[in-house]
């Protein structure tokens, strides 16, 4: 059921750019590729180097690897061309071009990989909580407890794309939207081949009130899971030994860094439900921005994570002199094999 009427909405006449900006499409190739390297690279590290680590490891990974798939989903797969302040786009990318997806669908994955993200940072919180509560057995949960935890953290984003499904309209209330909210651009709109746009209907309000509420709850875990593990570290100080202790604050310290750059997801976020709220002229640019800096997460977890955490930090180290002294060394062995034969072309030179 539509809730705008046309009433409300007859003053929209805002000039809104259907063309798809050169830079943006040229973003979208660029990110792509990085995104896909560093993560690449972040994961190996993981995997490969992470010494004695026990299975929180597969943790790491596990958030790392959901970053990506969003970054992924977002610069090749979807390449989302907003047109606020309508609120609504279509797609560009592979699952368009190639396989024709429809463009709601899209958007409902997009919402299921940004959720995974959040899902997973959780899960790293969870996991490293209870390996600390170790030490004391004071917040230490029994398997089958820490198993439901995780699964439902992890069945947010199910609920949360289900809900964003729910509120998507049809095609024909899709036009009938258009041309009752926006009937300036419904010419624009009729030579897209595919589309999105949104109405608030009452599974858009659920659909947003279960983000706020999952929000609000990660923010709340990760308070109090990091106060708890910051107080057991304390209290047993003296009775773990020196390299342990060291070794629980490295991989704290670095998780509440990655915890940092997921503002590179909430931002955008909170910027695009604002921009939907007020209807700015000029939003269509601002929302080209809020996708770039929300495509820019999983690069900036996976660089936060190998800075922070020593292990990582110091193998890239290792691995940046190692190919420095390679370099130099074969540097030098050029330039005395330059030299010898130059010294000998110049003995039989001299001896002619």
């Amino acid at each position: 059921m539509i809730m705008f009427t046309e009433e409300q909405f007859m003053s929209f006449t805002y000039i809104v750019d259907f063309g798809v900006p050169d830079w943006f499409k040229l973003y979208y190739h660029v990110i792509s590729v990085v995104s896909t390297i560093i993560s690449s690279f972040s994961m190996y590290v993981i995997l490969f180097q992470s010494g004695k680590m026990d299975g929180y490891r597969y943790y790491l990974f596990y958030m790392q690897f959901a970053g990506w798939m969003m970054d992924l989903h977002l610069s090749t797969l979807m390449q989302f061309i907003p047109l606020f302040p309508v609120f609504g786009g279509y797609c560009t990318g592979v699952l368009t071009q190639i396989f024709g997806i429809d463009d709601s669908f899209q958007t409902t994955y997009t919402a299921f990989t940004i959720c995974l993200v959040a899902s997973a940072l959780n899960s790293c919180f969870v996991r490293k909580h209870q390996a600390i509560s170790k030490i004391s057995s004071k917040y230490l949960l029994n398997d089958i407890p820490y198993i439901i935890v995780i699964f439902l953290l992890n069945f947010y984003p199910v609920v949360a794309a289900t809900l964003l499904y729910l509120s998507m309209l049809t095609k024909e209330n899709q036009v009938i939207l258009v041309k009752e909210v926006y009937p300036n651009l419904v010419e624009n709109f009729a030579h897209l081949p595919n589309y999105v746009v949104f109405d608030s209907n009452f599974w858009a309000i659920v659909f947003f009130a279960f983000i706020f509420f999952g929000c609000t709850y990660t923010l709340i875990l990760i308070v109090t899971t990091t106060y708890q593990m910051f107080n057991i570290l304390e209290d047993n100080r003296k009775h773990i030994s020196t390299s342990n202790y060291a070794k629980h604050r490295a991989t704290l310290r670095s998780l509440l860094a990655q915890f940092a750059t997921c503002f590179l997801i909430v931002g955008p976020a909170s910027i695009f439900s604002f921009l939907v709220v007020i209807r700015y002229e000029h939003s269509q640019v601002a929302t080209h921005w809020t996708i770039v800096a929300l495509t820019l997460h999983s690069s900036a977890n996976a660089i936060v994570m190998i800075i922070t955490y020593p292990p990582y930090r110091n193998f890239v180290m290792l691995w940046k002199q190692n190919r420095s002294f390679h370099f130099s060394t074969v540097h030098r062995s050029s330039e005395m094999h330059t030299r010898m034969n130059t010294e000998r072309s110049f003995a039989i030179t001299v001896t002619s």
